[in-house]
């Protein structure tokens, strides 16, 4: 589905877990061997990444706020599709963290929450009110 270059690669160990319930469809997310970028995000043990995150036109403001503010990325580049041709927009991202701490999110966070809002679209309802039915759990937020 995803064209990425030879000098990336899709960072499989965050991804691992939602492929279970189904791929995410509008999130690429490329590793750098070396961050000859500047992406500044790499870590030890962990490459430099990217994320390409696909979305409508008419989604791109809010996701671009909701970037700056919430996972603290202030670069972000607002383009034409070129990994995620499916959608109508692509926000390519740069400097995003791996992990969600006190700061700011992380990537983590980033493919956890599509996960379950595409897993919600998939069910028809909430992931709170599926829980209700399916285990008698109420959620009380």
């Amino acid at each position: 589905m995803l064209n990425i270059t030879s000098q990336h690669r899709v960072d499989e160990r965050l991804i691992a877990f939602s492929l279970a319930l189904k791929p995410i469809q509008n999130i690429a997310i490329c590793e750098a061997t070396e961050d000859r970028h500047g992406w500044d995000n790499a870590e030890e043990g962990y490459p430099a990444f990217l994320v390409y995150l696909g979305c409508s036109k008419e989604e791109v403001e809010g996701w671009v706020k909701t970037l700056n503010k919430f996972w603290r990325c202030c670069w972000c580049e607002v383009r034409s599709p070129k990994y995620l041709k499916e959608y109508s927009a692509e926000i390519k991202i740069r400097g995003m963290q791996r992990f969600t701490d006190d700061y700011a999110y992380g990537l983590d966070y980033l493919v956890e929450s599509q996960t379950w809002w595409e897993l919600e679209e998939e069910l028809g309802c909430s992931t709170d009110e599926y829980d209700y039915y399916a285990t008698g759990v109420m959620q009380r937020w």
